[in-house]
């Protein structure tokens, strides 16, 4: 039987090869100040791990209760972007920025799940077997919260975001994307690579002037 030639070097933590990793790191800091709502995109596609990582967020939003009642849609295929785009046809130039976004994200809430948790056994118990009062809609701070997170993924890869809403989404998105009935969406968000924007200039001069005082937003110990 053949034996096994000496151990030479024997390996241990101190001369063992650890292997190399390229971190990409934004500051959150930059992240803010790149945040904006962007109107013009670049039709690239965007490919599906970079889109995963950015709807990933969504195990990291705040959920009442841990309901988890916040969902999002992906849609990257053209011809159903081009149908969300139809659905603002009466403004053009909204139009134009929701068909170029190679990708759509529709974010909803809902409702009933919040009510379902908020009955179960743990819940009841700490409020005399009565549901929660609830005093504003947390199903849909949940969903906004959800938003924020995914805009500035977003950013965070590199990419241009935007979110807009439609009067009658519920069911624009009902129709064409199947939402269930008890899942409410509260807009859509889109992103992709940035385009020159030509009411970006514009749209800030507008922001300056129009930009309250910090005094007037934020109350310290009583309004």
């Amino acid at each position: 039987m053949p034996f096994a030639p000496p151990v030479t070097r024997a390996v241990f933590p101190s001369n063992r090869t650890a292997p190399t990793y390229t971190v990409r790191v934004m500051e959150f800091r930059d992240i803010l100040a790149r945040r904006r709502m962007h109107r013009a995109f670049e039709p690239t596609p965007i490919s599906r791990e970079v889109v995963e990582r950015i709807v990933g967020v969504i195990r990291r939003a705040p959920s009442g209760g841990f309901t988890q009642g916040s969902s999002i849609v992906v849609v990257t295929d053209e011809d159903k972007r081009r149908q969300i785009a139809a659905a603002f046809a009466d403004h053009p130039p909204t139009q134009q920025f929701v068909l170029q976004a190679p990708v759509h994200l529709v974010i909803s809430g809902n409702e009933a799940l919040y009510h379902a948790r908020y009955h179960e056994p743990d819940k009841l118990a700490a409020t005399g077997g009565v549901e929660v009062t609830w005093p504003v809609p947390y199903w849909f701070v949940d969903a906004g919260a959800l938003m924020m997170l995914v805009l500035a993924a977003a950013i965070d890869e590199g990419l241009a975001s935007a979110f807009i809403g439609h009067p009658d989404q519920k069911r624009i998105f009902g129709e064409l994307l199947g939402l269930p009935d008890e899942v409410v969406p509260i807009g859509l968000a889109l992103v992709g690579h940035p385009a020159p924007d030509p009411t970006a200039e514009q749209g800030t001069s507008r922001m300056r002037s129009r930009r309250r005082p910090r005094g007037d937003l934020v109350h310290w110990e009583r309004w």
